[in-house]
């Protein structure tokens, strides 16, 4: 999966904003090919309504994976400011998409809100940077995105984000903070 994981100027220092900026737009990117897999081996979905709350679901853990990864590379003030802007980005981006498909509501508050309750949950898992999300943490999110997925053969969801993609896309994140987010400290 392409996303991107180095910035074309590399001396040109950056901001935590410009940084979560650009970890966002991968996340977004990672989580719309996990969406387009899950679609591409049967796993049907309904509406564009219940793409995004899958997608939702898939950026919520990505923004906690990339919480867990950063977290020992910077102060907690710089932590809190990235992460901050890292949801807000997303929140906006998921809002928009919600938008164009004529939902109404404060989507950008519910994702907050939402982002804020799955990742209390997802803290009470293991994670190592080398091996990333424990089993169960992955177990998680495949019945968060089982929950939000049609009837048909939705119990295979899990086996399925659990044994491929969650892997695949924690790597890929990996990879990509690895190259976008340096902190000057």
């Amino acid at each position: 999966m392409r996303v991107n994981k180095k910035w074309n100027q590399k001396t040109r220092a950056r901001s935590i904003e410009q940084m979560a900026n650009a970890v966002a737009a991968a996340i977004w990117k990672l989580a719309a090919q996990v969406l387009l897999n899950l679609e591409n081996e049967n796993f049907e979905t309904t509406s564009q309504g219940q793409r995004l709350d899958v997608l939702e679901e898939l950026v919520i853990f990505l923004v906690h994976m990339t919480d867990r990864h950063i977290c020992e590379q910077t102060t907690a003030p710089n932590r809190a400011q990235f992460i901050s802007a890292l949801a807000k980005d997303i929140a906006r981006m998921l809002a928009e998409s919600r938008n164009d498909t004529g939902q109404s509501g404060d989507h950008a508050a519910s994702f907050i809100e939402k982002c804020n309750l799955r990742t209390a949950v997802y803290a009470g898992y293991s994670f190592s940077a080398e091996e990333g999300a424990s089993f169960a943490m992955r177990c998680v999110l495949g019945d968060h995105i089982m929950e939000t997925m049609g009837d048909r053969e939705n119990k295979w969801i899990p086996d399925y984000i659990i044994g491929r993609e969650a892997p695949e896309i924690e790597a890929t994140l990996k990879l990509s903070l690895s190259g976008l987010v340096v902190f000057d400290e």
